[in-house]
């Protein structure tokens, strides 16, 4: 069975980008049989902050909320850089569930997992 790890670092000023690596991540998360886990890292961490990914989208018309909402139903598990969140002052209250935040040893564990498949955004 392989894992999949989508490390994310995208934030506002590359809204598209990060919303098209969090669909791939929400299509992922569908495919039976794949655990999926996303790293927010540097700025993507607003993508896990409550409200923030309203009204985000892609050119091609992909929102954002709908794309962490699938991953999420799909069972994906998202990751705060904890560091990145100190950083910007975004504590584990403001949130959105199913998201948790985790620190840099934990990601690299990951990372570091054989079968974990590691993609990059």
């Amino acid at each position: 069975m392989h894992k999949m790890l989508f490390v994310i670092s995208k934030g506002f000023e590359k809204a598209g980008s990060a919303t098209r690596a969090m669909q791939f991540a929400a299509l992922a998360a569908k495919k039976e049989e794949t655990p999926v886990q996303v790293a927010l890292i540097d700025d993507a961490i607003h993508w896990a902050q409550l409200g923030m990914a309203e009204g985000i989208r892609t050119t091609t018309g992909e929102h954002m909320k709908d794309m962490v909402d699938e991953l999420i139903a799909a069972k994906g598990d998202i990751l705060v850089c904890k560091a990145c969140a100190d950083k910007r002052l975004v504590g584990p209250d403001e949130l959105i569930e199913g998201s948790r935040i985790a620190g840099a040893q934990e990601i690299v564990d990951l990372m570091c997992d054989d079968a974990m498949k590691v993609v990059t955004f």
